[in-house]
């Protein structure tokens, strides 16, 4: 089986080499490649990625944006990577995280055996405790469990690996659901009964963001994508206008709670990523619910939402 590891990249320069360089050291029994995929990168990352060509000898770089377009988000990328890939099966990697010593043969030796996998998180190679927080980190142990309908797991998409049959069965990944995108596929393939495996040896060690802006804005963008996640899989949900208030509500009761924890580091970054959730929650509330755009909204009526083509053979 020929696999494809597709590696996104944006403005990457300051972490791309540590994953290259442990790509270098990944080994696979049959033909394998790496697709680079430049997302309209203006730092140096693509010429750090030009002086792995002769360490790594099958590595490509596809081009996922257009100049003269606005750059679209990682569901662009990963879509531009897979259509790109020759492999028979692909698996997913990302420039600011760093795949574990045998990642690659244990993702390719669960993808022998099942059509749709994902392997473990770790957390405590690139992060200090602050950044670690008291809480359990996704997909560490097991794959993430949805609270809400559709009740079904998911996983992160920066270690997932699938076979081609399954991204055609299911369809492309989709971008206006913007951060969601892999939770929105998983469920997806699952909505078809293509069932996603757990593989806690194909390891990835993932990198928390260090700085507070980029942690808020995380928050705030999940929060969002959230949003859009339940309005496209739960389409009998009655939103009303009663949540609008109650979202604001939660962030003003949010607010002074930071004021408690500014002291703790850890307590004070959980509470600044909740911010930014509670935010992106509100936002994707008013912006995709109460006052759709007509692009948006058009989009999410006319894509089938539970897909009834079925898994193909090949």
């Amino acid at each position: 089986m020929k696999i494809s590891v597709i590696l996104p990249c944006f403005n990457g320069a300051k972490t791309i080499a540590i994953q290259l360089e442990a790509l270098t050291k990944q080994q696979w029994s049959e033909y394998w490649e790496v697709v680079v995929v430049n997302n309209g990168s203006t730092d140096n990352s693509m010429a750090i990625v030009e002086q792995y060509r002769d360490r790594l000898p099958n590595l490509r770089i596809v081009e996922a944006h257009e100049p003269s377009q606005p750059r679209r988000g990682v569901a662009h990328s990963y879509n531009t990577g897979v259509k790109a890939a020759t492999g028979d099966a692909v698996v997913f990697c990302e420039s600011d995280d760093e795949v574990a010593p045998g990642w690659l043969t244990a993702m390719g030796e669960a993808l022998q055996q099942y059509d749709f996998v994902a392997g473990a998180l770790e957390y405590r190679k690139f992060n200090e405790a602050w950044q670690l927080g008291t809480g359990e980190h996704n997909q560490e142990k097991k794959l993430i469990q949805c609270t809400l309908p559709p009740y079904l797991p998911y996983a992160s998409g920066c270690n997932l690996g699938m076979k081609r049959s399954v991204y055609k069965a299911v369809g492309e990944f989709d971008e206006s659901v913007l951060g969601s995108w892999d939770t929105d596929f998983c469920w997806r393939a699952q909505y078809i009964g293509i069932e996603l495996h757990y593989v806690p040896n194909a390891i990835i060690h993932y990198r928390y963001r260090r700085q507070y802006r980029a942690m808020y804005r995380q928050g705030k963008s999940w929060g969002e994508a959230h949003i859009l996640l339940r309005k496209k899989h739960e389409p009998d949900i009655n939103w009303g206008k009663i949540p609008v208030l109650r979202y604001l509500l939660g962030i003003c009761s949010y607010l002074p709670k930071g004021f408690v924890r500014i002291h703790n580091r850890t307590a004070f970054t959980e509470w600044l990523w909740g911010l930014g959730w509670e935010v992106g929650l509100f936002k994707g509330l008013v912006k995709h619910v109460v006052f759709p755009s007509r692009q948006i909204s058009q989009q999410l009526v006319t894509e089938a939402v539970r897909p009834t083509t079925t898994l193909s053979s090949d």
